[in-house]
């Protein structure tokens, strides 16, 4: 097992088919005091097996890939290699193989890391600096948009591949879920919904060759990513359209079947909204936790949680289409769709990040 002071950073780089730039990016690494540097070869192939025995011949760990199993497994190859063979280092800097990351960004981003090693640490690029491709920027724009309207923390760049971060958080990060480009967006959301800290650093914007040899699929690896972000959003409508159709079914078999027995008009109709809406909360409640969430300590705490959002939601949807009547002369119908629509939004955040929080007690 080897050995590192407080003051080791571990550089991790996911590497698949790459030139002789990234020899070039290493031993600028080394230069600068960042030794302890682990190379990924994620399937190159045998072309590319000299590249890979000079990094060995410079002193890096070169770990490899059989065939291409994608970045995010890459990374989690790393990760377990250094949980196993590291029994002390400061933090953990991933970088891209492309020579896209400034080694001074490195060192930037490693010292911030250090002092918070419980935070996740970005380095974010700044795409409003002239030159940066329409594309990527409306792109980059359109995916921080949407994280922050679902989970509701603005990242100005999610795609960056520069991120470090301590010993407290490698079992996390192992344990975050995807395997190709789709396991940086599901490491910020697990983040997130955990409630571990996020810290963004400026960074150079660096493209290399007009960024033609980068192995980002632009079609299937961006609907990954959109995929990946509103993979959760997505359950959670499914569970509040299977909860409504419970809601509104059971409603209209008891209005029958209560006929019968109510002879008053307004009790029959409260009696059956009143059970179902207990049994499509509850039915809410378990698809949620178990399908939306996908919660796996006990149900005490989350259902507390859960009902005492309920009633939250109850009272701002009333207050809110109520000022909306009065203050604006806005349709109650009208107003009641803007309240609940931006509460839907607001509810699905409250729930991931507060009432079925990553506690830490289990694997998300």
């Amino acid at each position: 097992m080897k050995n590192h002071n407080n003051e080791k950073a571990i550089i991790l780089i996911p590497s698949l088919e790459p030139d002789r730039k990234l020899l070039a990016y290493v031993n600028e690494l080394k230069e600068h005091g960042l030794t302890d540097v682990i190379i990924i070869d994620d399937g190159s192939g045998e072309d590319y097996q000299p590249i890979f025995c000079e990094l060995i011949t410079i002193g890096c760990v070169v770990l490899h890939h059989s065939e291409n199993y994608g970045k995010g497994c890459a990374l989690k190859t790393g990760f377990k290699y250094i949980q196993e063979n590291y029994d002390w280092f400061s933090c953990v800097v991933t970088a891209d193989s492309d020579g896209q990351h400034a080694v001074k960004d490195v060192l930037r981003i490693l010292e911030t890391s250090k002092k918070n090693p419980d935070t996740l640490s970005l380095g974010v690029r700044d795409f409003s600096m002239p030159g940066i491709p329409v594309k990527s920027l409306l792109g980059n724009r359109f995916v921080s948009f949407v994280f922050a309207l679902l989970y509701g923390r603005y990242i100005s760049d999610t795609q960056t591949g520069l991120r470090a971060f301590g010993i407290p958080l490698l079992e996390f990060m192992i344990d975050v879920k995807g395997e190709r480009f789709e396991y940086e967006m599901k490491m910020l959301i697990a983040c997130v919904q955990a409630g571990i800290s996020i810290t963004m650093i400026p960074i150079q914007v660096i493209y290399i060759d007009s960024n033609e040899r980068t192995h980002f699929k632009p079609i299937l690896d961006s609907i990954r990513v959109v995929g990946t972000i509103l993979s959760d959003f997505l359950r959670f409508s499914v569970s509040s359209i299977v909860s409504a159709a419970v809601d509104l079914g059971i409603a209209w078999l008891l209005l029958d079947f209560l006929h019968v027995y109510f002879k008053s008009e307004y009790l029959k109709i409260l009696m059956a909204t009143f059970v179902a809406r207990v049994i499509s909360t509850g039915v809410n409640y378990l698809l949620n936790r178990n399908f939306v969430f996908r919660e796996k300590s006990a149900g005490g705490r989350s259902l507390i949680r859960y009902l005492m959002l309920c009633a939250v939601i109850i009272i701002f949807s009333t207050t809110g289409v109520y000022v909306l009547y009065k203050g604006f002369g806005i349709n109650e119908k009208i107003g009641k769709v803007i309240c609940d629509t931006l509460l839907y939004f607001l509810s699905y955040q409250v729930q991931q990040r507060w009432v079925f929080k990553y506690m830490g007690d289990e694997p998300q």
